[in-house]
């Protein structure tokens, strides 16, 4: 078996699958192992030269870049990509002719793929490869993560009604497609009652009305006539909400007085 080294963010790498399979190790313990450096890489340390204490010198992904990769079941799990310093680690711990097998694999390859690089060659079959399954298993990354929203838009939904339960709808179908296959629903503008006004402007609701009232604010341009409950009597009567528009018409007949 020849190990394949490949490019990572103009990084050379090679897979941890191939790694396991090249030493004779299960991909779960060599992934435990690998998990194991990088918590000691991370621990801080401290120059001997250097007062400053916790100053960490040893980046772990120098070493070992997390990365995952799609199963025959297209399931995401974890794996890593090991640099030449990364292989370099994992060789030193290894003992007898596996370990001395690896060692003269790894660094031909990588003697290789920086001639290859260095001379302008095209890209191997395998590396084409690589990069191809890398675009496909994004792609289905994606495609998995929309569907994740849109069922979850649709969870949301289901528990509303009205405008809610359109609005959320509308926003799964464009998760899944991309468009909007549902149209979403025209939302009123809001709404301030005359007590909202005259907060804004620090005067009475009373006052606002007087105000409309004299410069004809209240027309279907500056808000809606609505049936709302009297305080004082039981019956309906007509009150009348603004829309923000009517805002600047009010400061400016306030200007004026």
């Amino acid at each position: 078996m020849e190990l394949q080294v490949f490019q990572h963010d103009g990084v050379d790498v090679v897979d941890s699958r191939m790694v396991a399979e090249m030493t004779g190790k299960n991909h779960k313990d060599l992934m435990r192992s690998i998990h194991g450096y990088i918590e000691i890489l991370e621990k801080p340390t401290v120059n001997q030269t250097d007062s400053v204490k916790g100053q960490r010198k040893i980046a772990p992904s120098d070493f070992f870049i997390q990365s995952t990769y799609l199963n025959s079941q297209n399931k995401e799990q974890p794996c890593y990509l090991l640099t030449k310093k990364g292989c370099d680690m994992v060789a030193n711990k290894m003992t007898g002719e596996k370990g001395v097998l690896f060692t003269a694999a790894y660094v031909t390859a990588f003697e290789a793929m920086r001639e290859h690089i260095e001379k302008g060659a095209p890209m191997t079959d395998y590396q084409r490869s690589v990069i191809e399954a890398r675009q496909r298993n994004l792609a289905l990354k994606e495609e998995a993560n929309r569907i994740k929203k849109a069922q979850l838009l649709e969870k949301i939904a289901a528990e509303y009604e009205g405008t809610y339960h359109q609005v959320l709808q509308a926003h799964a179908t464009k998760e899944l497609t991309g468009e909007f296959l549902l149209p979403l629903p025209t939302l009123p503008d809001k709404t301030y009652s005359a007590e909202e006004v005259g907060a804004r402007f620090g005067i009475s609701a009373n006052r606002v009305g007087r105000i409309a009232n004299a410069n004809g604010l209240k027309t279907e341009q500056f808000g809606e006539w609505f049936a709302d409950k009297a305080r004082s009597v039981n019956k309906e009567v007509s009150t009348f909400r603004y829309f923000a528009s009517v805002f600047p018409e009010i400061e400016k007949a306030l200007e004026q007085l």
